[in-house]
């Protein structure tokens, strides 16, 4: 059900590099290796019944598959967790957990780039006008979005506390909500990526949850 991912991923990464030297300075695009293509087809678009019932978890599920299929069950976004499960080298919720920051951070950078794409073919921000200036904002925010889950990694991959990590990802998540609101607060206001704007919003939460269950090193 993911496979139309594929060419849309080819897509960008091909307006990414025609557009490389005209293409705001803030981009940052994460550090991705030979399996993005498996992980964003894990990441594709979660069913509309993926429920939200709002529990959370507390302390550090076992390793293995099945336990941490059992964690993804008790996250907001029980689907989109568990087709992570099933990457490679996934055994762990901390490779769990990293796996879907790294997911995010693709998919935000994605985002980013669409977003300039629209700016562009718009003619750029024009002063005044609403539309553009609502682009640039979500822009913005997906570039900051990108800058936080990298952030999330380093101090996930380097042993840091678990507070400061949550702080880092509390940060995430309302870049992640900044673009939706943008255009809530200008209804009449078409935004070029809904779709994806739900879909990190989604990630994002499930980054928050995992990160409640890795316990504060000793």
């Amino acid at each position: 059900m993911f496979r139309y991912l594929a060419p849309l991923i080819l897509v960008a990464a091909l307006a990414a590099s025609t557009t490389n030297k005209s293409v705001d300075a803030r981009v940052v695009h994460p550090i991705v290796g030979p399996d993005t293509q498996a992980d964003l087809e894990a990441a594709g678009p979660s069913p509309a019944d993926d429920g939200d019932d709002g529990r959370r978890l507390i302390g550090t599920a076992g390793g293995g598959h099945d336990e941490l299929v059992a964690l993804c069950q008790q996250l907001h976004y029980k689907t989109l967790c568990t087709t992570m499960t099933t990457l490679p080298g996934v055994t762990t919720p901390e490779q769990l957990l990293d796996t879907a920051l790294r997911i995010t951070g693709v998919k935000a950078a994605m985002a980013e780039t669409k977003l300039d794409e629209a700016i562009k073919s718009s003619g750029g921000a024009q002063a005044g006008n609403p539309l553009m200036s609502s682009l640039e904002t979500c822009k913005e925010s997906y570039a900051s979005l990108v800058d936080s889950i990298n952030t999330s990694r380093d101090t996930l991959k380097s042993g840091g506390s678990n507070s400061d990590l949550m702080t880092e990802l509390s940060a995430a998540a309302t870049y992640s909500t900044d673009c939706e609101d943008t255009f809530e607060e200008r209804p009449e206001l078409v935004s070029p990526i809904p779709g994806a704007q739900r879909h990190i919003s989604r990630l994002v939460s499930n980054c928050l949850d995992l990160a409640a269950t890795i316990k504060e090193e000793p």
